[in-house]
Order: structure tokens, then sequence, then C-alpha cells
């Protein structure tokens, strides 16, 4: 044993000692809290545990919002375009131009500026009207970079209790600078995206243009009420002055305008509405009551205390325009003092309307379609737009051309020549039941018609029959869709089916209705007795089908290869505007029984293809726009591209003109100079012979036309109606003048044949001979004496 372990040994067998001993004792017993303390502590413990995770989850998530709507904030501003001052300032004429029979651009439109302005210097601005906007408006304009925050950050506490609704944001706050942004833009959409918007360009505005370049611009062309837009002007019509002339309280009465020019300008007012005792229903008066002059007084009397109350004017000069007595232009007073006048006003409010011609109309709603998908902003903003922008916009319209229709169109007779008349078409109706039939009473058939050249400019359209009144109202030629009919089988099935390569000229599909509607076998073929049932059940060519318009052929095809895809052809490939939610379904794509229906503009269009060797561009009329200086700021046509190959161009083609050449569109042949010029066509008549449509091609330009009654009605004396008839009453003598003698586009890849009757076949040295057929070099079926049958898409090549 080691010295070391004999030591421990014995200090194990020691006694313990005091200070031992006091370490064993047991220790005493704890008195334990009361139980309501106990429970008291408990629950402010977890009540603290949670408010501490809440106040942690409140900041991770604080910063985690703050963080991402930085990001969405500075993505958003980096996607939001900034402004320019110079796009306000070019408030010249727009004017449409067309070129002539001599190759001349002629001015045909000068576009009214329904905005009086007249822009004058800041300098020539006396300091306190200036003074009076900026104190109206923004009184921290000289001191803040296009923002105000703190009016801001109080705009937004304001509104907090109504955050979720989206007006809210559009209610004060604004600077004169974001003002000026929202007046150039147009941008009004009242929610929070907007204002980030503006608040963006604002800055950049501020960093682009001096204080004073800024609030120029913001009184030239702020509104004060009507057609009164800019301070020279609002002077003129409100005092009879030039803005140099104002006083101190005219410019305060002035400034009280813009915040709602058409409420707070000095003329405002309605008329008295009363009841008629007699048939118990409520007509406006003559009786005029002014509201305007209260509420411009007291926002007037608000901006005079604060121009006092910002040191820009004395305490003298606040009291003396309190008290100045303010003489209106047009009162009784002011006539006393300004007799001269009178005979100026009764020149200047004269009528100066115009009426504008369909193909203007439609320039105006090309540019204004344009301005509102380019920059996102109303129908109304830009017309404004069109208004004030000093525009040059140049025509693609044949003004010989148009004049010819629009002389065709005069008279409904003109159009059922050699077919019926007007009278026999009308339906005479006495509505109210006082036994007279009216004009307005009775339905009279309408028509519309587009021309269009193989490279999408519209030469020629003519929206309704008789005068043109006014300007920009309902065309059945570009705003008014139509019902369309069997017009939709080339652009729709039988397009689709020959660009695939799942038919060829002669393929074989069965007569049989592939689809029950109400118990009933659908479609069935044309028949004057909607209740006869109209199939043979026998295997039907398709040059056949399309040329005596089967019904039952394009639904065959539409079930074998499934709605989608021919709606697709239809719309991506040939631009036509389709309701998605309801035509992707048989009747549409059948027999073109669309929800909607599509315009004669977009008809045309589309059959454009077909004329010109596969090649598309969206219709349009508008060749280029130009500012006042020159500047090119629009080019037409500038999206033609290839859209199907060559070889299904010139068979469709083939397969239309054998339409106009044998079956339903004969009356379209057109002879010029002794030689029959090339016409592709097809006709279209709607269930119950409601609408009437055709799609002519002759080798310079396709064009369509509709004719109906507006509302869906069956046809007066249908049976002696043909669309193709109508098409030649329009435009057969123009072909037959202005023919250029040019053929439709050749594809010598094509393969031209004779048609095997028995099979639909090229035929083979066995067969009989047929018609002349063409085969695109895709799909070439020589007869082997078998019975053709469709190409199931497994076996087709694209």
């Amino acid at each position: 044993m080691n010295v070391n372990e004999a030591k421990r040994r014995n200090a194990e067998n020691a006694p313990a000692s005091p200070e031992n001993k006091a370490e064993t004792k047991k220790p005493k017993k704890r008195r334990r809290k009361p139980l309501i303390l106990r429970f008291l502590g408990f629950v402010g413990t977890t009540v603290l545990v949670m408010f501490l995770s809440f106040v942690l989850l409140f900041v991770v998530t604080g910063s985690i919002c703050a963080i991402a709507a930085t990001a969405y904030v500075v993505n958003y501003m980096e996607s939001t375009t900034s402004v320019s001052i110079q796009e306000l300032t070019m408030s010249y004429s727009t004017n449409i131009y067309e070129m002539n029979e001599e190759g001349e651009w002629e001015n045909v439109y000068h576009v009214n500026n329904d905005v009086k302005r007249k822009p004058v210097k800041l300098s020539e601005v006396p300091k306190y009207t200036q003074y009076a906007f900026v104190c109206a408006e923004d009184e921290r304009f000289y001191e803040h970079e296009g923002v105000d925050f703190q009016r801001t950050l109080f705009v937004i506490i304001k509104f907090i209790p109504s955050f979720w609704n989206a007006n809210s944001f559009d209610q004060g706050g604004s600077t004169i600078t974001q003002q000026l942004v929202k007046n150039l833009t147009g941008d009004n959409d009242p929610s929070p995206q907007r204002k980030i918007r503006e608040i963006y360009r604002a800055m950049q505005m501020e960093k682009s243009y001096s204080k004073d370049e800024i609030l120029e611009t913001y009184i030239n062309y702020i509104g004060f009420g009507g057609a009164a837009s800019g301070i020279e002007m609002a002077a003129d019509k409100y005092f009879g002055k030039t803005v140099s002339e104002l006083t101190l309280a005219e410019s305060a009465c002035l400034a009280a305008i813009p915040q709602s020019p058409e409420v707070n300008n000095p003329f405002a007012g309605k008329n008295v509405v009363a009841d008629n005792e007699v048939t118990g229903t409520q007509y406006v008066t003559d009786t005029f009551i002014n509201t305007g002059m209260e509420v411009n007084r007291k926002r007037m009397e608000y901006i005079l205390k604060q121009m006092y109350t910002n040191g820009v004017i004395t305490f003298d000069e606040y009291q003396k325009a309190l008290n100045e007595h303010l003489i209106f232009k047009g009162t009784d007073e002011y006539k006393a003092l300004h007799p001269e006048e009178e005979e100026e006003e009764k020149e200047e409010t004269a009528d100066t309307s115009q009426g504008t011609s369909w193909s203007v109309d439609e320039a105006i709603r090309e540019f204004r379609d344009m301005l509102m998908e380019e920059r996102g902003v109303s129908k109304e903003r830009a017309y404004n737009i069109i208004n004030t922008g000093g525009y040059q916009i140049y025509s693609t319209v044949n003004r010989e051309m148009q004049k010819y229709v629009e002389e065709k169109y005069s008279e409904l007779n003109n159009l059922l020549r050699g077919m019926t008349t007007e009278r026999a078409t009308t339906i005479f109706r006495d509505l109210d039941g006082d036994g007279e039939y009216t004009d307005e009473e009775n339905l009279v058939l309408k028509s519309g018609f587009t021309a269009i050249d193989y490279n999408g400019n519209v030469l020629c359209t003519v929206g309704d029959i008789g005068q043109k009144k006014g300007a920009l109202g309902t065309s059945f030629a570009s705003t008014e869709p139509q019902q369309i009919g069997s017009t939709i089988k080339p652009v729709s099935t039988y397009g689709y089916a020959l660009y695939h390569d799942y038919i060829s000229w002669g393929t074989k599909i069965q007569d049989f209705p592939p689809y029950v509607v109400n118990d009933r076998p659908w479609p069935t073929n044309y028949s004057e007795n909607s209740s006869v049932t109209v199939y043979s059940s026998k295997r039907i060519p398709v040059y056949t089908a399309l040329q005596w318009s089967y019904n039952t052929i394009p639904a065959q095809i539409l079930k074998t290869y499934g709605e989608r895809n021919v709606y697709d052809y239809a719309t991506e490939t040939l631009g036509l505007q389709f309701d998605e939610a309801k035509d992707v379904d048989w009747a549409p794509l059948t027999v073109g029984s669309l929800h909607y229906g599509v315009t004669v503009k977009n008809l045309a269009n589309a059959y454009m293809v077909y004329g010109n060797g596969g090649y598309y561009s969206k219709a349009h009329i508008i060749s280029r726009i130009e500012t006042g200086d020159g500047t090119l700021v629009y080019a037409g046509g500038d999206d033609y591209k290839a859209v199907i190959d060559p070889e299904t161009s010139f068979v469709m083609n083939k397969l239309l003109q054998n339409i106009v050449q044998n079956g339903t569109g004969k009356m379209a042949r057109v002879w010029s100079g002794g030689k029959e010029v090339p016409m592709a066509g097809k006709t279209g008549t709607t269930q119950d012979w409601c609408d009437e449509t055709f799609v002519g091609l002759n080798p310079d330009f396709v064009s369509a036309v509709w004719m109906g009654y507006k509302e869906n009605k069956e046809m007066r004396n249908h049976g002696a109606i043909s669309s193709a008839h109508i098409w030649r009453n329009i435009m057969g003598e123009w072909v037959q003048s202005h023919w250029s003698g040019n053929d439709f586009p050749e594809c010598d890849s094509v393969v031209v044949g004779y048609v095997c009757p028995a099979t639909g076949k090229i035929a083979g040295p066995n067969c009989g001979h047929g018609m002349v057929g063409y085969w695109k070099s895709t799909n070439t079926p020589y007869c082997d004496n078998y019975d053709c049958v469709m190409k199931p898409p497994a076996e087709s090549s694209n």
C-alpha cells in the first residue's frame, strides 16, 4: 500500500468534523407560494413569452414584407417609363391624308381640337397669380423634389381605414409635378400601382426640368371647366382678360377651379328637374341654377388665406382681394362694359362640328386602339392625344375605290339589283300601335364592306348604306361583329386539315352528321325546311364539299382533329378574333355560329393568306404616322410574315376558285377585256337566313361583304338574294375596269393532275379522268384502285 492510498483510507474512517456535519444536515423544507400566486405567475410568463414571440414575428414578417415591397417598387419603377414635357407642348392640329387619283397626298380631314388652349410664358404671368396656384395646390412646391412626402404620409394615414378600397389612393396628396404627370400620361387608375408610377415619374421630371418649367407647363395645360384649358384661356373665359391683366382676387378665383373644374368653376350649375303630373315621369326644365359661384368663392377665400399665411401677400392685399367685386364675362354688368364683344361671341359659338368619312373614322379608331394598347390609356384619353398631338396620319385608302364603293352604298337597291328591292326586303312594323310604319320602327337591310390588298393595307371601307352622318358611329364593316356562316369553313376546318396534310384535294369523307344535338343528328346540310334531314351518308370529295358548302364534312374534320387545334389555326395563324370562352366548340368552328361573330374586316384579313402565297399582316388603314416636325411615330405592315406554306395557300386558292367556277359563288364571276378575271371566293348564309356573307379574292385584293338586319331576324325575300351577287353588284364593275391582268401567285411544287372519280386520288393510268385537281407535294395520294379514307393524325406529316 503506498502512502497516498493510506491517507485516503484514514480520511474515510476519520470522524466527521463540525463543518462536515453541517454539510450533511437535511435542507429545510421551502414554503410553497399560494396557488393563486403560482397561477398568476404562470399566466404572466405565458403572456410575456407570447407577446415577445408576436413582436419577434412582427419584426421578421415586417422585414420580409419591407424587402419584398422594396424589390417590387424598384422593379416596378424600372419598368415605368418616364415622361416628357415636350409631349404636352405638341398641341397642334392633327391631319389625316389619303392619296388621290393623281398619286398626291390630299388632306381629307382636319381633326378638331376640342381643347381650347393658348400657351403663355411664365414671365407673362403675374407673380401673385403663380403663387395663387402654388398655395392652392402645393404650398411646398419650391421645397420638395417632385413629391411632398409629408403630405403623402398624411393622406395615407387618413385613408388607412379604407386601405382595401382602391379608390382611396386617388384622394389628394398630389403635388403640382404629380398632377402634371397625371395630365400628361392620362394615367387615372385609382390604385397603389398608379401612385407608385406617378411618384417615380414626378421625381424623374424634377431631375429633368426646373421648377419654373414645370409650373409654366402646369398652368398652361390644366383644365378650367368645359373646353377651356390653360390660364390664358381661363382668364378670357371667366373675365374677358389676358393673364397679365388679372387681379389678385381674379387669380385666386381661377386657382380655385382645377381641384374640380366642372364643380368649382363660377359658371357651374344644373337645370332644374321637374315632375310631369300627367305621365308621372321627370323632365329637365330650361331653368338653370348656378352652383359654382358659392363653391368657387369658398375655395377662393381659402387660397387667399393660404397666400397670406405663407407670406406671399400682405394683410392689406389679403383684405383688398377679399372685398374685391368680381365681374364675370357674360353677365349683364360685363356686357355693359364691353358691348363690342357681343358679335364676336356669336361667331365663336357657331356650330363648327363636321362629319367624317368611313375611312377617316377607321383611321382614328386604329390610332386610338394603338394608343390604348401601347400606353395603357383610356379611350377618352386616347382621343384627346389624337386631337391635341399634332399628328400627321397617312392612310392606305385608295380614294378612287373608296368613292366608287360609297356611291354604290348610297342606296340599298344598288346592292340588290337583279335580285329584289329594298321594299321587298323591308320588315314593316308598327311597334307603338299608332297605325303608322315609320323608318324608326321598320327593319331595313344593313351592310358593310371592306377591301384589303395582299399586304394588309385597307383599300376601302364602308360601314352602312345611305348618307353617312356624324363621326365615329357604328360601322357594319369594322366595329360590329357579324355572324359569317359558311365563310368560316376555309379558315377553320378545311384550312387546318389541308395545312397539316390531313386532307387533300379529293379526300373522300362521309356525308353524315357526327354529332347528336337534342336527339337529332347534327349538322345537316342546306335545306329550305329545317325539319328535313339532309345528308346522303355517301363519301364526298373535299372539292365537292366546299363547292356546295356541305356542313357535315367540316364537322367530320372537326371531330377527327379536335376543336382546340382548329380554333388555334383560325385565331393564332389567321388572326380571327373569336371568343375563346364560347367558340372552341362544334357550331362556331363548323358552320360559323359564333358567340359574338367577327367583323367584315377581320374576315377579309384572314382570307388574304389564300391569295398571296401564305403571308399575313394585320389589316391596317394607317400607312405611317408622323409628328408635326416629321418624326416617324409608326409604320404599318411591319408584321408582314409567312404564316402558312405556299402550297397550302395555292391549293386552297384553287378550291375557292372552284366554288366561283362551279359552285355557290358562280354569281361572282367577272370578265375584263374578253378574259375571265381569276376569282376565288366563299359564300356564307346563317341559320334561318338572317345573314348573307361573301368573301371574294382576285389577284389584286381580297374583299368581303355582309348583309342583314340590325336585329337577328330572318331576311325577308331571302330566296331571291345571293351573297355572291351582292358582291358583284358592288365590285364587279370595278374589277372589270381595274384588273391588273395578273394571276394569283404560282407554286411550281404543287402536283397537278386529274382526279380519279372513284377514289378522289390522283388518277392513275387505269382511272377515269374527272376534273383537274391540285395536291401538295407532301400529300400526293395516287390512285391504287382502293377507296381512300381520312388519314389519321398519327400518320400525318406536317
